[in-house]
């Protein structure tokens, strides 16, 4: 009686999967390159990475620690059109605590992300904290609301086929207004 000794495990499928993650990680490897050539700041290092369970390559781009890294994260954030965060860690390490500054994108189906660590007086240089973002936010907001508050200028005349002619009111301070008359005038 014969016994079959070799697998019978079919190829086509994982050679088509190997090739569709070599074709991942070349993608992810030119978006890398095309980042770190795009920036005068230079990464301290550059990962392209498989996370488990996925067939797709993502890149990380490390930029190190201090105020020039900071710039690299922010010219990375405005290669890859995304909004650069900030993640305050309430740790004083001697340092002025530590702020991370990151850039996280998907181009291509390969997701980005750069980072770099800051105290918080460089991050505060770099991106302003969200708290002051809110306020600037708030006040635009404000202004906003004033302008559509106004009413339409009253017109003089009411016939559609004439020209709008705004009237012009003249405007007096109230207190100039309930101000007694002096002698003189």
């Amino acid at each position: 009686m014969e016994q079959a000794t070799q697998a019978t495990t079919p190829t086509a499928p994982t050679h088509d999967r190997e090739t569709a993650a070599r074709a991942s990680y070349q993608r992810a490897r030119a978006l890398a390159d095309q980042l770190v050539d795009g920036t005068p700041v230079t990464p301290n290092a550059v990962e392209t990475y498989r996370g488990i369970g996925s067939d797709d390559f993502a890149v990380r781009l490390h930029f190190g620690t201090g105020f020039e890294a900071g710039r690299g994260v922010l010219q990375i954030a405005t290669l890859l059109d995304a909004q650069p965060i900030r993640d305050e860690q309430r740790l004083d390490v001697g340092w002025g605590g530590v702020v991370w500054i990151e850039a996280q994108a998907t181009v291509d189906g390969v997701q980005v992300l750069a980072r770099a660590l800051t105290n918080k007086e460089d991050a505060d240089r770099l991106l302003p904290p969200a708290d002051d973002a809110e306020k600037v936010q708030a006040q635009a907001a404000s202004e906003e609301s004033a302008v559509e508050a106004t009413q339409p200028l009253p017109t003089i005349s009411t016939d559609p086929a004439a020209p709008v002619i705004p009237v012009v009111t003249p405007v007096v301070p109230l207190a100039a207004a309930h101000a007694p008359a002096e002698a003189g005038e």
